[in-house]
């Protein structure tokens, strides 16, 4: 790839026209020149079995972690921009943008190490990004520690993203959301989003609170999906934030912020995993608890305040604090003919607790038109009567679910 023709940032866009044309490619005269510019004959007047396919720039990597690639971050990312900002073809056809600064710091005897962040880079993105009307999606991947300068440069030059739809902002780099007036999904929180969001409290700062608190400056919003540091408390905050969301994606466990204790009546501060279904809602006795939720604390009375909400994406039951743990978390604990029996009866609980909490969630929510639990979506039906009626995966097949998980 070091010796290539080909800008790099193409390569690396891992095209499969580009991996079928790659030696044709190597031997076109001004490759790079022709591949950038649309009024070239390479695009005009392509050879026969040689067409450039549309999408060939549709996504476009400024990425030095993937898996096979060894550079530096902060040198990868200025090369990178300076071939795009000379590429009129990709930045006009650019839909995603996939921005992943790994700064390397020498750690694990790695003999790449990164010098200080270029003092041109923060502008050179902003150049490039300003530069790419079309742009629907960015993920914007950088440490907390080092998005600060990118913030400062962007406010300086009133940098506006008018075409995104989607971001997914690493820790601390909320200040993009007020740059996207036009944005209507945005998700963060874990650590596959990006690294930083695992770093937690930084510097007394919450990254989460951060990120909904910017959201509220955004009045298109209407996809929510955030991993991690949710309470009944932060779920007020997300219903004052975006209140006209037609999708909310809870992930990670849930927490509640306070309880009340049945004995005395009085509210204590607590991080009390779960409490997401209980209080105001019947359910059966054996997830009874001796501590109550107050109905303004309770997470389903917030979510039946979104007044356009239509899907809701819920943890797996396990999380849900409906009296089920997940089953045992070793492998080894599923091993054999009695690992797999007790394998089926921790599906068949599983099944159970996501129907209950189905149940509970549709006579808090009823105008849902899409609910999942964990990576079960629910299906809607109503019976002779007009009745709704929930049909899972698992419905009236109980049993034979379970044995095509874990099988005789």
């Amino acid at each position: 790839m070091a010796n290539s023709l080909i800008p790099t940032f193409i390569l690396d866009t891992d095209h499969p026209w580009l991996s079928e044309n790659r030696g044709w490619l190597e031997s076109y005269p001004d490759v790079a020149s022709a591949l950038c510019d649309k009024s070239s004959q390479l695009w005009t007047s392509p050879s026969p079995g040689h067409e450039i396919p549309t999408d060939l720039f549709s996504r476009i990597n400024i990425d030095n972690n993937k898996v096979g690639i060894k550079r530096l971050g902060w040198d990868n990312a200025v090369s990178r921009l300076n071939e795009l900002r000379n590429c009129t073809a990709a930045l006009e056809d650019v839909r995603y943008l996939d921005v992943c600064i790994y700064v390397r710091t020498g750690q694990f005897s790695n003999p790449l190490v990164d010098s200080e962040m270029p003092s041109e880079l923060p502008g050179l993105f902003a150049e490039v990004l300003a530069s790419m009307p079309h742009l629907e999606r960015l993920n914007w991947r950088l440490n907390a520690e080092h998005t600060v300068a990118f913030r400062d440069e962007f406010s300086r030059r009133n940098l506006t993203l008018p075409s995104v739809r989607h971001l997914v902002p690493g820790a601390q780099s909320h200040y993009l959301l007020p740059m996207c007036p036009g944005l209507e999904t945005l998700e963060a929180g874990s650590f596959f989003h990006h690294p930083s969001w695992n770093e937690g409290y930084r510097e007394g700062r919450d990254s989460r609170f951060d990120l909904v608190r910017a959201a509220s400056s955004v009045n298109s919003l209407r996809e929510f999906l955030m991993l991690g540091g949710w309470t009944l408390k932060r779920l007020e905050e997300v219903l004052e934030a975006m209140p006209n969301l037609v999708k909310l994606t809870i992930q990670g466990s849930l927490e509640s912020d306070r309880h009340r204790r049945e004995d005395t009546g009085s509210e204590e501060e607590t991080k009390e995993e779960g409490k997401l279904l209980k209080a105001s809602f019947k359910v059966p006795l054996l997830v009874e608890t001796h501590y109550i939720l107050t109905k303004s604390q309770e997470y389903l009375s917030i979510i039946s305040r979104f007044p356009k909400l239509e899907q809701l994406h819920l943890p797996d039951s396990s999380n849900l604090d409906l009296g089920f743990d997940g089953g045992h978390w070793c492998g080894n604990a599923y091993d054999g003919e009695g690992g797999r029996r007790y394998g089926r009866s921790v599906v068949k609980r599983r099944v159970d607790t996501t129907e209950l909490a189905g149940d509970i969630v549709m006579k808090a929510v009823p105008h849902l038109k899409i609910l999942s639990i964990g990576e079960n979506q629910a299906n809607f039906t109503r019976n002779e009567n007009g009745d709704l009626e929930i049909v899972w995966p698992w419905t009236g097949r109980k049993e034979e679910y379970a044995y095509e998980i874990f099988p005789q």
